[in-house]
């Protein structure tokens, strides 16, 4: 049988006996060749013997924990794909697996079908890439995406290059990423800041209605809508959080939910790398739920 035929040999590891004989006779019936371990010093006696394709192995187990297990296993194998399975998934071990370069980490009950097509995928590419957090250049939307305007134009020109760039999205909404917020710089191309729709609808809101028992009328708005009058671009800037280009990307999440934005503002050095969106951020969560990672 030569290389292209031969069956997948995997290592379950896992100290539940059931869950281990099962999930090894289905993944068996998949093609797979199945060596089981009920312990990882059993696992790591077997993998002195002989490497397999892949390991799976079970976080919470008696004696040594998967994390040991898979820290005495990259002393054996430091390439040797892995993927971690719990029932008890916690943040702090994920990241520590991540930390030792799983090529994933799935909670149970597993689904095997989705296993077994994880398993085949990530042999086919041949690289056997770790487990990897995108990085914000990675997600980020660039200055090209979105409109633009210089600090001294009048407010009609703000909204006029806004519209345009809603109508380009073809469906008339402001829903798409890239459509809902323009970029300004002054005379010189210097990033200056952007004005999100928020921001102008914000701009009919007086002040008034700040304080305690304000109150509201039918024409309000309309009568804002006519004293709102042109400020320039510049003037209708607002102070904006900013990340670095450079900055994990739990930061920029952790800014979006915070600071309730639908865009962040990602900067490299004083020049303007582009921004990261609130959808943006939910496709690599998409991605990890749906167990796509071509997003």
């Amino acid at each position: 049988m030569d290389n292209d035929t031969k069956p997948i040999r995997l290592l379950l590891v896992d100290d539940e006996d059931d869950f281990r004989k099962a999930t090894s006779q289905v993944l068996q019936r998949r093609g797979f060749d199945v060596q089981g371990a009920d312990s990882g010093e059993r696992a790591l006696e077997l993998l002195g013997d002989s490497l397999p394709d892949v390991v799976i192995l079970d976080l919470k187990m008696g004696g040594m924990d998967g994390i040991s297990t898979l820290g005495e296993l990259r002393k054996i194998a430091a390439d040797l794909p892995v993927i971690i399975l719990t029932g008890h998934g916690r943040a702090e071990d994920a990241f520590a697996g991540i930390q030792m370069e799983i090529v994933d980490f799935l909670q149970k009950p597993v689904d095997i079908e989705r296993l077994a097509t994880r398993v085949r995928a990530l042999l086919a590419d041949r690289r056997r890439q770790p487990l990897r957090e995108k990085s914000l250049q990675e997600i980020l939307l660039p200055p090209s995406s979105f409109p633009r305007v210089y600090d001294d134009e009048p407010l009609e020109g703000v909204v006029k290059a806004l519209r345009r760039s809603i109508s380009a999205s073809g469906t008339g909404t402001v829903s798409e990423p890239g459509h809902r917020a323009v970029l300004v710089f002054d005379r010189r191309e210097e990033f200056k800041g952007l004005i999100r729709i928020e921001d102008i609808i914000g701009r009919v809101i007086p002040a008034y209605l700040r304080l305690p028992q304000s109150s509201y009328f039918t024409g309000m708005f309309l009568a804002e809508l006519k004293t709102l009058g042109q400020p320039t671009a510049g003037e209708l800037l607002t102070p904006q959080t900013r990340v670095s280009l450079d900055a994990p990307l739990m930061e920029a999440v952790h800014l979006l939910v915070t600071r309730r934005l639908t865009s962040l503002v990602v900067m490299q050095g004083h020049t303007l790398a582009g921004l990261v969106t609130d959808h943006s951020v939910f496709e690599q969560i998409a991605a990890s739920v749906t167990g796509d990672d071509s997003v």
